[in-house]
């Protein structure tokens, strides 16, 4: 992952130990992250079953992506058994856009039009995949705190986003989530797709990513350490 100067508090995300969940787990046991999925399902009134749990925690703004998100999805939903959890406000067009698609598509999207920070962190525990397609993002700390929960985010690579999620390299089996660089609707659900398919179709590949979004480390002593290093630089 390239160089970079932002960070989380791990304390505070941290699914070993926070308070919002139903159940606490770790990296090693991955198992207990399902019933973090059943309870969101069941408090939001989704089908309780195995199915990818997409997530968008985030500002209802164009800026965000959130108007490609809306322009990809359809096609996506008509064809992929999946479902889907939006928390947010915003902007109102970008507010309405989403009620109508879970009145479109009631047993498989959510749409909660607020501010809640714990409903949050029980959605990044639950979900598997976290929609961040930010049309520019010089920072972000969502894509972290999901890969903090194990929850590999899908970003557009710009910014912050660029620098704190690797790819995933199906040659290799490195990476901590998915990125995609053409900012068209097709592409961005192309990449979901393939995201997706990896899920059901390759467990152990996918737990290894999980594993190695969940260890990467984003707390602010590493950050720190950055900056202490560049002005030590700058005084010389």
């Amino acid at each position: 992952i390239a160089s970079y100067s932002i960070g989380i508090d791990t304390q505070v995300y941290d699914p070993a130990t926070d308070p919002a969940l139903k159940v606490n787990y770790t990296v090693k046991d991955l198992k207990s992250k399902r019933l973090d999925k059943r309870a969101l399902q069941r408090r939001l009134g989704l089908p309780e079953k195995n199915v990818p749990l997409l997530a968008v925690i985030s500002r209802l703004t164009r800026q965000k992506g959130i108007d490609l998100l809306l322009d990809s999805l359809d096609p996506f939903l008509q064809r992929q058994d999946v479902q889907l959890v939006v928390l947010g406000t915003g902007e109102p067009a970008l507010e309405q856009a989403w009620r109508t698609y879970q009145q479109a598509y009631p047993q498989k999207v959510v749409a909660a039009i607020q501010f809640d920070t714990q409903l949050a962190q029980q959605i990044y525990a639950a979900s598997d995949l976290f929609l961040m397609p930010s049309a520019f993002e010089p920072c972000g700390l969502s894509q972290m705190m999901a890969m903090h929960y194990g929850s590999l985010p899908v970003v557009h690579a710009v910014g912050g986003l660029r620098d704190t999620v690797l790819p995933y390299n199906q040659y290799t089996g490195q990476g901590t989530g998915f990125s995609f660089d053409d900012y068209r609707p097709e592409v961005f659900r192309k990449m979901l797709t393939v995201a997706v398919n990896l899920y059901r179709h390759d467990p152990q590949i996918w737990r290894q990513l999980q594993h190695q979004a969940m260890t990467c480390d984003f707390g602010w002593e590493r950050s720190a350490q950055q900056y202490r290093t560049t002005y030590l630089k700058l005084m010389r």
